[in-house]
């Protein structure tokens, strides 16, 4: 399943992105606001060009019964991200600490001006689960999960840029 959302945010893009990019905001996104059950970044590496993070996360949401059962009480995430500067793009990849080799989630987030005080974010998710009998609602729990994910982090970074 692939699915887009877009989004202005206020701003320029290079705040947008020191923002996103700012770790000591992550807490106050990821265990704050979005109530993950763990956030942790656990390598960043940064150059002229580029910067490369990853992080391994436990989130909040509530799976299916079937989906909960195969992967696990502990399940977790592991996002390898790279920001390349010159392009003003984060792509990103995660492994699932079960079922990794029948589950692939990765994308990118692309921004651009809109004017003087706005930014737009166009991102783009790859997400399936190739998994019998319950891949399909594994697919839509995520996405729905991934886009509400993303409306709270957009509302929470403009309330913070306004304020």
């Amino acid at each position: 399943m692939k699915f887009t959302l877009t989004y202005d945010v206020a701003g320029a893009p290079e705040e947008f992105f020191a923002w996103f990019l700012d770790s000591r905001r992550e807490d106050d996104l990821y265990k704050g606001e979005l109530k993950y059950r763990s956030y942790v970044m656990s390598g960043r590496r940064e150059s002229d060009e580029r910067v490369v993070r990853r992080t391994v996360f436990q989130r909040a949401m509530q799976l299916p019964a079937p989906a909960a059962k195969l992967l696990g009480a502990d399940f977790s995430e592991v996002e390898d991200g790279t920001f390349e500067k010159a392009d003003r793009l984060w792509t990103w990849k995660v492994t699932p600490s079960s079922q990794a080799d029948k589950i692939r989630h990765e994308g990118h987030l692309r921004v651009e001006d809109v004017d003087a005080v706005r930014t737009r974010l166009r991102l783009e998710f790859t997400y399936e689960a190739k998994i019998f009998g319950i891949g399909g609602l594994l697919e839509s729990v995520m996405e729905k999960n991934l886009r509400e994910e993303w409306d709270r982090t957009v509302a929470f970074y403009n309330r913070q840029a306004c304020a």
